[in-house]
């Protein structure tokens, strides 16, 4: 098994410019990738992006109709997590082929797949 190193200069470049192409649509594909959820009784909708960026809030009106702050802070933050999770799933199901199937929590996610091509990449192994 070759080293990334030790690769000929030409093939070296020639994988450094594929894996920095693969890694340009992959950020493009997660940057673009958002999650809507709406609260149970529909009051709340939030769209997440899926880095957990807060993209969309939508608040009805009738949110006001019976105040409750703890009860809309809860609600918010749990629709506000259910799109960062949809998010999440998109790009797990767009970049199927790049994820292991045991792919663990959004901490995983995060970081697994770059770590695998690096890995790939140092080993001199093939996407």
């Amino acid at each position: 098994m070759s080293s990334f190193g030790a690769e000929p200069g030409n093939a070296q470049v020639s994988r450094l410019e594929d894996l920095n192409r693969e890694t340009r649509r992959i950020r493009t594909t997660m940057e673009g990738s958002t999650g809507t959820a709406e609260s149970a009784d529909g009051l709340v909708e939030a769209t997440v992006g899926v880095y957990g960026e807060l993209v969309d809030l939508v608040l009805d009106a009738r949110i006001y109709r019976a105040p409750d702050a703890e009860v809309l802070a809860s609600q918010i933050r749990t629709v506000i997590n259910d799109a960062h999770s949809k998010a999440q799933d998109a790009v797990r199901t767009t970049l199927t082929d790049l994820f292991p199937k045991d792919l663990g929590g959004p901490e995983d996610f995060a970081f697994e797949p770059f770590l695998r091509m690096a890995g790939r990449a140092a080993e001199g192994g093939t996407r």
